[in-house]
């Protein structure tokens, strides 16, 4: 690239040099003699464009004595044309001193022979097109030189636009992979290419105009010819890729026939555009490279498919390497070779093994896809996967952004752990499945035992969300956009179970249907399995059942369709035997017996359930326990009219104390006692104490229910006591009163007043009362008054919430211990028993079991008649919409202040959440204060259980803050926006977004994000706000939900399991508490997040965001994390920082993660500071920390880079040494700077290894300083430093005020793992300010006594003067050079002219000294490096690795004699030193050393002795070489290798007659010494083909049968044929192979050898060909051979396999009828 010029503010142009160029410079003025150590000389650059007018003056040349050598490429000259050449001009220039050339690649133009233009054509064809334009006055153009050769004295010079420009030629319009087509040829190279002519647009037309009126050509372009030849652009074309040709080259005299000169080529492709000097592309023409979709890494795509790509190696670890294109490979794992992964089984493993040998066999074609492509690293992943290759063709997942939830798609799993599985698909996308949802899916308990990986597995899209940017450590500049791809294996539709199961089809089931015997068919019997706690889980049965067997309504019998239901082994039986409950074969073979697969079921069944635990629809559960049919026909024959006996319990049914259940015994728990299953899943418990362990696994059993609980959040809890028998029916003397209950009942409707009624019982939820009017006495009723039905006493009635006044004077009472009492608040606070109440009213009866149930109320209608009052009585929470107002009694507060329980009326309970009941923070925080149980309180349905399938409680959902119906659902739901104050709920059981943050709960089921910097202010941030959790905690919850899913659905499912939970999580924000925040702005991760704040200047209005820091500042800042490489920290929302791991801390840390836990609070220095400019938010700013102490209490004035001004003198530490310089960092500065190997010393400087090391301390001088690339050059020469006296002594105080600085911090016992640390280093920075001022003082002081001092000594001590420049002296040698080259004669002259003292004369020999004394030490230094260096190598093993001595070689051929690969490279050693003698010599000590056994080894050694003889020794030497090592070796073997020896050089020498010669003597040679061995012959043949020789071939196959014995004829004959297919002539091979196969039809092996060469050389028609003429002979005019089945088995096989790689499904098929025709034919 050319410098680049740019303006600056005030119109000035400024040049910028391109480092690392050689420029010519103008030297303007030379500095004075006595001008110093510091010499400027001033020089001067011209710009681009008047260099490149520049011609150079010859008579300025000549007369400064110019030679040859004086010329340098780039010089303009002007020349002069002395002749034409065939292949260019010859020119002269410097007034004909010199001459040179310009070749037709320079000309710049090309122009085909005969070219027409305006109707006058170019000279006769064979002639040249410059001859008609360089003549006459452009016999003298300008010209550049390019290239000089003073030895040879060739120069060359170039007329080519660019290069006379002196820039880069400008961009081609056709790009690398482009197709062109209609060029012709203009130049042809025989035996090397072609040049051709690309055709030309007008636009490249107008540009190529005007850049060569730039290009000093302008002269030339006046030529109408060399104008028209300038504008064509030119491609040059190899002759290996100009023609697709089945042999190793391409002929000449084709080549020379096909690309004649003006030869029109049809099409050809751009390949490379990189021969930037010539300006020439480089193209193919090859129809093989034009036809190819893959040409670069760059035209791979992930998920294409590329068929019929050929296998070319098989790699040791079972990779497949395929080949894609022209130099474009592709790797295949062993993994992705098949569908399922590699089977443990060792048999297994051989037979996948063939499999794969047979499949994957080199040369053959095979379909791949492409998984993953890194054109930078020319690296292609592919999958030869059939379930990935046959799914997703058109639409494969390659990227997340164009991902869609929903649709499903084909992946491999890529990780299996007992955390779930990983499924990647295309270009490194991959999605994770929990565990946990594989569960619930697919019912697997352990993922490694029915996952592996490389398995190919169907999945569907659950969602697909952008994950927020995070930094990481050693990636500034390349950030990746993350997401998160979560699937699922539930691939069937929302409307369809797991199972397959319509779900309408199910709805029409309800547990405790009885199902038609008959009507249920066996369909599978799935085993037991056993589970790792030695228990196991009964099997099942598949049942299929119609939907005509449902016991359904005729009106909905119209549905047609079947369903697969559970019937599980433990549902057969009513009781079963205890051994067989104790294990799985038993159970297994008990079902065996009762049940068969394919038959129906002559039992009537009940269905049990239809939903699963998380309550959705999934199969069927059935029983076939007779007892539990029973008694579900009696409760169906009983009716509505009659109460019945016993009850099948299910969730929705009104249980009450004293009822008879039936169930069975699902678990027996040696703790607790018989857990007992119902309908729908209701589930009981007998307690131990009961008789519960009594109560056999599995058995049905009678119960009676002693204690309900319905005010249960989830389900009501049931305690039961078994009982063997019903009590007795009532006598004929009772029907008496059932006739009078049944009349009651008729006369009593709700609605209906009863009158007065009397308190016989009272306790927290009911009133148990006697009806008073006599026309109820005697009669069999029972009636009461719920809480909920009461009507409270005036006076005593309460609204919720309370207010402080009517509060407890302690502020907050324990209300545990009034859970169950009736407070204040209570409606029957005022009520007694014994007492009357008047005027009550029925609103519901029941009747069971012969009596009557009354459901009374004294509460006030009148007052509740309008449209909007809450209703006083509904049976089901169906009733109740969305918006209807209700009043409830509170009956509890949830746990953690979830909200409250309240019941609305009898049966129907409800839930507020605590972001519905206030906007009050502190009364949120203190729900026990303000809401007391018992007391009654407003409010509105939200959702209902009837209304929201997903609502999880039983109870409906209800809102205090929700009462205002003007206000529309879509209002009520609105996100918050940027400045809204809203109210949240700490939940720290959400999985922290952008960790650390505290996740928040925000009405209408948004959450927000609070960053852990928004907690408090800055100035008030404390160590761990969030607290450090416990790992054992970690491990023991249930789970972490996300935070993307909605804050409702957490909060519904943080009821169900935060139960067991320990919540106490260390720190301020404990979960469950409520606050108030600011919304700061929408998250960009999730569409129901938003970023809040809890401030309290947010809180006031403040929504600016925090400054950033500026560099030096020491700021606060929480650790977001701590790796290996260093610690992440963050400053503010919009402010990360980081620390690398050496700027942690002074000392070394063995655990760094420990030690900065996320959310502890550090302290740092600001390095520097930068906009991260790449990531969507603008806003965001990266900073660079150090954290070290003493970086913190350091003194503020180090030297900066600012601070350093060129001249001045410095003192550094050497850091780093390159063979280029030494880098120095510059003491008191964390700047350095790089000493060049120019300025290291006065001496030239052979290795600065041996003169510095790392650490020492030197003086430098600044030379330059580089603001813009913040660099400097430094100096460390010794003729800077000869005035200058400074001792190095002083420099020691300021390190030793540093090292008492550090000493007191140590001392002060500041240490950075403790928790305070932060201000304990905040008091010390200003203890150490105070201090300064104190230090500096003193130090004044003290140096006043240090120079008095100084000076004493000064004229006392002489001796250690000329001490310590001895011991300076010493110190140089490993930084400094104080001038030891010889003077100059100049200076020789002027030391005698000038009058020196003889002081001065002692002081320089004293200099002189100084210098002798550091060579002989660095003479030293570097023999005790070399020796170190040598013991290094012998002890680390590296001598023998790497042997660079004849002592290295000696101790290898010693360790291991029997080595030839050591003996080789010992050879080669002597050979490399041009000593021949001594290899042989090695040679034929390894003939003497190796034993005996060893053939191999020495027949490699006497190979290599052969090469030698070959390359450097006689005819004579060599055959007397081959005669002696076929005495001592196989001499077959020694001749072979010669032979092929040979062949390489014959090959290498590009066709050299006397190679050839001599090859073809030695073939012949060994084929006359071994004539019966068909190894020779078959090489000699293999030679004579692959170098075109086809007649003599054909000659030496025929003397081949006559020498060789007939019994080797059949295996030499179909060798050659196989060489004819690969070096010869296909035709000729077919000819052999049948002349082979019709002599000898029973040899499989030859049928088969030629098949694989017909498919191999693309004839898969003729392959098929030769299998019907052995299937079909008679059709084919073959003779009938009768083959055995083994034969004929292997032989269809063979056909099978070749239709399945290169055939369809039309050819297969014809392979599978002809077999099965053979097969008839044989059986008959």
């Amino acid at each position: 690239d050319d410098e680049m010029e740019s303006a600056n503010d005030e119109g000035e142009k400024k040049s910028i040099l391109n480092k690392g160029r050689v420029y010519d410079f103008t030297i303007c003025s030379l500095p004075k003699k006595d001008s110093g150590p510091l010499s400027i000389i001033q020089l001067k650059l011209d710009t681009t464009e008047n260099r490149s007018k520049k011609v150079i003056d010859p008579l300025t040349c000549m007369n400064s004595k110019h030679t040859i050598r004086s010329l340098c490429p780039g010089m303009l000259l002007n020349v002069d044309v002395e002749h034409h050449a065939r292949n260019g001009l010859c020119v002269t220039f410097m007034g004909s001193v010199y001459r040179g050339a310009i070749d037709s690649n320079n000309l710049g133009g090309f122009l085909p022979d005969g070219f027409d233009l305006k109707d006058k054509k170019t000279s006769a064809p064979g002639d040249m097109w410059w001859k008609d334009v360089f003549v006459g006055k452009l016999r003298k153009i300008t010209a550049r030189l390019i290239a000089v050769d003073p030895v040879s004295k060739i120069m060359r010079l170039s007329l080519l636009p660019h290069v006379l420009l002196l820039k880069a030629p400008k961009q081609n319009t056709a790009k690398v992979g482009e197709i062109i087509e209609n060029a012709r040829v203009v130049r042809l190279d025989p035996g090397v290419g072609a040049l051709l002519a690309l055709p030309s647009a007008e636009e490249e037309e107008k540009e190529d105009k005007q850049s060569s009126n730039k290009g000093g050509g302008s002269v030339l372009e006046s030529n109408s010819i060399y104008q028209t030849a300038s504008k064509i652009r030119c491609a040059y074309v190899h002759i290996s890729k100009a023609i697709d040709n089945d042999k190793s080259r391409t002929p000449e005299a084709l080549f020379a026939k096909r690309f004649a000169l003006n030869t029109t080529i049809p099409k050809l492709r751009i390949i490379s555009s990189g021969n930037w000097m010539d300006d020439i592309l480089s193209c193919a023409t090859a129809s093989s490279i034009v036809t190819s979709a893959v040409l670069t890494h760059t035209d791979l795509r992930p998920g294409v498919i590329y068929r019929g790509v050929p296998v070319i190696a098989n790699l040791e670890n079972g990779s497949v390497l395929v080949q894609l294109g022209i130099g474009v490979k592709g790797l295949i794992p062993a993994m992705h070779l098949f569908d399922k992964s590699m089977p443990t089984d060792k048999s297994n493993t051989s037979y996948r093994n063939k499999v794969r040998m047979e499949k994957y066999k080199v040369g053959k074609k095979i379909d791949v896809r492409c998984l993953i492509i890194s054109p930078s690293e020319k690296k292609c992943v592919l999958t030869a996967k059939k379930g990935l290759i046959s799914s997703d063709l058109s639409d494969p997942i390659t990227q997340y952004s164009a991902i869609e939830p929903g649709r499903t798609a084909t992946g491999y799993i890529s990780r299996v752990s007992k955390q779930g599985i990983a499924i990647t698909f295309y270009n490194n996308v991959f999605g994770r499945i929990s565990a946990r949802k594989l569960a619930e899916e697919m019912g697997v308990e352990n993922p490694n035992d029915d996952y592996k990986v490389g398995d190919v597995i169907k999945a569907k899209i659950s969602r697909c969300f952008k994950k927020e940017e995070k930094d990481t450590p050693g990636d500034d500049n390349d950030h990746r956009e993350s997401y998160i791809l979560d699937l699922s294996l539930n691939l069937l539709s929302d409307d369809m179970t797991k199972e397959g199961n319509p779900i309408h089809l199910i709805k029409l089931l309800e547990p405790g249907m009885i199902l038609k015997a008959k009507s249920m068919k066996i369909v599978e019997l799935v085993p037991s399995k056993e589970r790792k706690d030695n228990s196991f889980l009964p099997g099942h049965a598949v049942v299929s059942v119609k939907s005509k067997h449902f016991p359904i309504e005729e009106e909905a019998k119209n549905v047609k369709g079947s369903i697969t239901c559970k019937l599980p082994f433990e549902q057969i039986l009513d009781s079963y035997d205890e051994e067989i409950t104790r294990s799985p074969e038993s159970m297994d073979a008990l079902a065996s017996k009762v049940l068969t697969v394919g038959k129906k079921i002559a039992q009537e069944a009940l269905v049990l359930s239809i939903t699963n635990r998380n309550g959705s629809i999934s199969s069927p559960i059935l029983s076939l326990k007779p007892t539990l049919v029973s008694t579900a026909k009696d409760i169906s024959e009983t009716g509505s009219s009659e109460s019945p006996r016993t009850l099948l319990p299910k969730p929705s049914t009104a249980l009450f104390m004293g009822a008879y259940v039936r169930g069975y015994c699902v678990r027996l728990d040696s703790s607790y006692g018989a857990f007992i299953r119902f309908l729908g899943g209701l589930t009981a418990i007998v307690p131990k104490l009961k008789g519960g362990l009594d109560i056999g696994l599995y058995d049905t059993v009678l119960c009676k229910i002693a204690v309900v609980d319905l005010t249960n959040d989830k389900s009501p809890k049931i305690l039961l006591k078994q009982v063997h028998s019903l009590p007795k029916e009532r006598s004929r003397k009772n029907k008496k009163k059932e006739v009078s209950t049944k009349v009651i009942a008729d006369m009593i409707k709700p609605g209906d007043i009863i009158g007065d009624v009397k308190i016989e019982d009272l306790n927290f939820a009911r009133a148990a009362v006697t009806l008073l009017n006599k026309k109820f006495e005697g009669a069999n009723v029972k009636a009461r008054i719920h809480m909920t039905m009461a009507k409270p006493v005036e006076g005593s009635y309460v609204k919720m919430p309370i207010k402080t006044e009517d509060n407890d004077v302690d502020g907050k009472d324990d209300q545990s211990k009034h859970d169950e009492k009736i407070t204040k608040y209570h409606p029957f606070f005022t009520w007694k028993v014994g007492g009357i109440i008047n005027d009550v009213k029925c609103v519901a009866i029941d009747v069971r079991d012969g009596k009557s149930y009354v459901e009374l109320t004294n509460r006030d209608e009148k007052n509740h008649a309008s449209d909007n009052s809450p209703p006083l009585f509904v049976e089901e929470p169906s009733v109740l919409t969305t918006g209807t107002a209700v009043v409830g009694v509170i009956t509890s507060i949830a746990k953690q202040n979830t909200g409250l329980w309240v019941q609305i009326c009898p049966g129907v309970s409800g839930f507020i959440p605590g972001l519905e009941l206030s906007d009050d923070v502190q009364l949120l925080n203190n729900l026990e204060k303000y809401f007391k149980i018992g007391g009654r309180i407003s409010c509105r349905v939200v959702d209902n259980k009837g209304e929201n399938s997903q609502f999880k409680h039983d109870g409906v959902r209800l809102s205090v803050l929700g009462a205002d119906q003007n206000m529309s659902q879509k209002e009520k739901s609105k996100k918050p926006v940027r400045g809204d104050l809203v109210l949240g709920r700490v939940n720290r059981f959400i999985k922290e977004h952008h960790a650390p943050a505290l996740m928040i709960q925000l009405p209408g089921g948004y959450l927000g994000r609070c960053d852990i910097t928004e907690l408090e202010e800055p100035d008030d941030w404390d160590n761990m706000p969030l607290g450090r959790s416990d790992t054992t905690q970690q491990n023991e919850k249930p789970k972490d939900h996300d935070a993307s899913q909605g804050a409702e659905n957490v909060a519904e499912s943080e009821i169900d399991d935060t139960e067991d939970r320990n919540l106490n999580l260390a720190g301020e924000y404990h979960h469950g508490l409520y606050v108030q925040c600011r919304v700061l702005a929408s998250c960009g991760a999730s569409k129901n997040m938003v970023e809040v704040s809890l401030r309290q200047s947010r809180l006031d209005g403040d929504l600016d965001n925090d400054e950033p820091p500026e560099q030096k500042e020491i700021v606060h800042a929480y650790v977001v994390a701590t790796t290996k490489k260093g610690c992440f920290l963050r400053l503010s929302r919009f402010v990360e920082g980081r620390t690398i791991l050496k700027e942690l801390s002074d000392s070394f840390l063995p655990d760094p993660t420990s030690i900065f836990p996320p959310g502890r609070l550090v302290v740092g220095k600001v390095k520097g500071v930068k906009k991260l400019s790449n990531r969507k938010d603008k806003k965001k700013v990266s900073v660079d920390l150090d954290m070290r102490e003493s970086v913190l209490l350091e003194d503020q004035n180090k030297v900066a880079f600012e601070d350093i001004k060129e001249g001045e003198k410095h003192r550094g530490v050497v850091t780093r040494i390159e063979s280029y310089g030494v880098f120095v960092r510059l003491e008191n500065s964390e700047v350095s700077g790089l000493v060049h190997l120019s300025e290291c010393s006065d001496d030239y400087v052979k290795n600065l290894a041996t003169m510095y090391n790392p650490g020492d301390l030197v003086k430098v001088l600044v030379l330059r300083v580089e603001k813009d690339e913040k660099r400097i050059g430094l100096s460390m020469k010794a003729s800077h430093f000869e005035d200058d006296e400074e001792s190095d002594l002083e420099s020691m105080s300021d390190s030793e005020d540093d090292d008492v600085v550090m000493k007191d911090v140590n001392d002060a016992g500041l240490d950075s793992d403790d928790e305070n640390f932060v201000s304990k280093l905040a008091n010390k920075l200003d203890d150490k300010k105070v201090d300064s001022s104190v230090k500096k003082s003193s130090d004044d002081s003290d140096s006043s006594d240090d120079e008095s001092s100084s000076q004493s000594s000064d004229d006392d001590d002489d001796d250690d003067e000329s001490l310590d420049g001895k011991a300076q002296a010493m110190d140089t040698d490993v930084g400094f050079d104080w001038g030891t080259n010889e003077r100059t004669e100049e200076q020789k002259e002027d030391s005698e002219s000038s009058e020196e003292s003889d002081s001065e004369d002692e002081d320089e020999n004293a200099v002189k000294k100084g210098h002798k004394s550091r060579k002989k030490t660095l003479v030293k230094r570097q023999e005790e490096k070399v020796i170190s260096k040598m013991e290094q190598r012998i002890a680390d093993g590296t001598a023998d690795e790497n042997p660079e001595t004849t002592a290295d070689f000696e101790r290898l051929v010693a360790s291991d004699p029997n080595s030839s690969e050591n003996w080789m490279k010992y050879m080669a050693y002597h050979l490399s030193l041009a000593d021949i003698e001594s290899a042989r010599s090695i040679a034929n000590r390894a003939f003497d050393r190796i034993e005996f056994r060893e053939e191999g080894e020495k027949l490699n050694v006497w190979t290599a002795l052969i090469t030698l003889e070959s390359k450097y020794g006689t005819p004579t030497t060599l055959n007397a070489t081959i005669d002696r090592a076929s005495q001592h070796n196989n001499p077959k073997q020694v001749y072979l290798r010669v032979c092929e020896m040979m062949e390489r050089d014959v090959e290498q020498s590009h066709g050299d007659a006397t190679m050839v010669q001599r090859a073809d003597d030695m073939f012949a040679k060994m084929c006359k010494k071994f004539r019966s061995k068909k190894t020779v012959w078959i090489a000699n043949f293999k030679y004579l083909l692959k170098n075109g020789r086809h007649e003599e071939a054909h000659d030496l196959w025929k003397r081949s049968v006559l020498s060789l014995p007939s019994h080797k004829h059949i295996e030499s004959m179909s060798k050659f044929a196989q060489l004819e297919y690969e070096y010869g002539s296909a035709e000729r091979a077919r000819t052999i192979f049948d002349g082979l196969v019709d002599k000898h039809p029973k040899r499989m092996d030859l049928i088969f050898v030629y098949v694989d060469k017909e498919i191999k050389h693309g004839e898969v028609s003729t392959a098929r060909q030769i299998f019907e003429k052995i299937v079909n002979p008679i059709q084919s005019g073959q003779k009938k051979v009768k083959y055995n089945d083994k034969q004929m088995k292997s032989l269809f096989k063979k056909w099978y396999r070749m239709e399945d790689d290169h055939g369809d499904e039309e050819s297969r098929m014809h392979v599978k009828v002809a077999a099965k025709e053979y097969v008839e034919k044989s059986t008959k």
